[in-house]
């Protein structure tokens, strides 16, 4: 008798299922809430400064909320992944280039000449540059401009972002790279045999990344 249960898929590939069909029901009511958010500041915010800074507050909530969704996305793709060659600096610019278009953002990219190429999942190399800003400008609440440098050190690329955020400090290196079993950013990097580092001074917040270089 048929259980109903099929059994061609994997377990990696169940548990990527069930993630993706999670993180597409959850996207739904964490807009909602940011919608009555908006909607909220709008109407009241000019007789309070309380409800402003309130729905403030829970826009910046459903914003790392997102961010963690993707985050173990990211993780949950990396299983088996083949590594390769990546041009970071070509990732990084056309996202410069759509968050100056589409976001009046201001990305400052300094480039070595030339750059090595990065090593990692090829199919996954947009997508982390994109979370990883995405944390910056969503999570991290980050001031423009924020600053992206790109360089070679002693066989790796390394990738540093910096801005001043408005988020609580603590929160976000809580965040971006907490205890075992750690972010999807931190497993990410470990999984390319990179290194991860976030600190802060002040409300400056710059995350550090490297990864084996491949000439």
């Amino acid at each position: 008798m048929a259980s109903g249960v099929d059994r061609s898929y994997t377990l990696q590939e169940d548990q990527e299922r069930m993630l993706s069909h999670l993180a597409h029901e959850l996207r739904q009511p964490l807009s909602g809430i940011e919608s009555i958010a908006y909607y909220l500041d709008m109407v009241l915010a000019a007789e309070s400064p309380e409800i402003q800074m309130q729905c403030e507050r829970l826009r910046r909530m459903v914003q790392h909320a997102h961010w963690l969704i993707e985050d173990a996305a990211l993780a949950m793709r990396l299983p088996g992944a083949e590594l390769g060659p990546v041009c970071l600096k070509d990732h990084m610019v056309r996202i410069g280039t759509e968050m100056a278009l589409h976001e009046e953002r201001n990305l400052e990219i300094c480039v070595s000449d030339p750059l090595a190429r990065a090593l990692m999942p090829p199919h996954l190399g947009h997508c982390l540059c994109q979370h990883l800003l995405s944390f910056f400008r969503g999570v991290a609440q980050a001031k423009d401009p924020i600053r992206l440098d790109l360089e070679n050190e002693e066989g790796f690329v390394r990738l540093d972002i910096q801005a001043e955020v408005h988020a609580e400090i603590d929160d976000l290196l809580r965040t971006i790279d907490p205890p075992a079993p750690g972010s999807g950013v931190r497993r990410f990097v470990t999984y390319c045999s990179g290194r991860l580092r976030a600190a802060a001074e002040g409300q400056t917040l710059t995350l550090s990344v490297h990864f084996p270089a491949v000439e």
